[in-house]
């Protein structure tokens, strides 16, 4: 599986001129994880929401494989194809952590397989005790670490992050950057992270960098 954009383009309103990007082509394979760097408000979570099917490009085309994701309903493709990760984790806070991925799994139309989600927090560090409690009770961390179980239960073969370190500690983001590569790696998932920081862009495979409204490959 490929996920590939040709020309993208981005701009609010009807003005073309004052766009955030252009003409951006890039294609993202299994197994690689990939980094999109750039400073607050470079662009760079716009183009990750049209990645993510949260959102629809002003210009070009999103593929996956050779079929544009326009061609599906946004709802469909979402469901079926790609997990999204967000900054604030978007955990349904007055539920456990094990519930949280359960309702992930019943909106995806997905069995919930209860062997396979305790397996999947014991992948990412999180202890069989800490599954059952709410949420509000972990930390930063634990949470973030929820938020990936619940990216991960799905199967689906894309994992989009947006800024998945930024609230987190040094330590921590050592822990979920290796995380998010043994995912791609030993997963063979298509991973991208939109980040701000550069220790961690540098851990990618592939990283490009949103600057003056440019995508460059570093």
């Amino acid at each position: 599986m490929t996920l590939s954009t040709q020309g993208l383009g981005y701009w609010y309103g009807n003005n073309p001129d004052d766009y955030l990007f252009k003409d951006v082509s890039m294609t993202f394979e299994k197994g690689q994880m990939y980094a999109i760097l750039g400073q607050s408000g470079s662009g760079k979570t716009t183009f990750l929401s049209l990645l993510a099917g949260l959102d629809s490009p002003k210009a070009g085309q999103i593929f996956l494989d050779d079929k544009t994701i326009a061609n599906k309903h946004l709802t469909d493709y979402r469901r079926q194809s790609v997990s999204t990760i967000f900054q604030s984790y978007n955990l349904m806070t007055y539920m456990t952590a094990r519930q949280n991925v359960e309702t992930a799994l019943d909106i995806s139309e997905q069995k919930v397989d209860q062997k396979r989600i305790e397996e999947l927090f014991q992948k990412v560090g999180i202890a069989k005790e800490l599954i059952d409690k709410p949420v509000l009770q972990l930390s930063g961390g634990q949470q973030q670490r929820v938020a990936i179980v619940r990216a991960l239960a799905t199967g689906h073969d894309i994992i989009i992050a947006d800024e998945p370190t930024g609230n987190l500690d040094e330590e921590t983001t050592r822990d979920m950057v290796d995380i998010f590569k043994c995912i791609a790696h030993d997963d063979d998932k298509i991973v991208i992270i939109v980040t701000h920081e550069t220790e961690v862009a540098k851990e990618a495979d592939v990283t490009y960098q949103l600057k003056k409204k440019v995508f460059t490959q570093v």
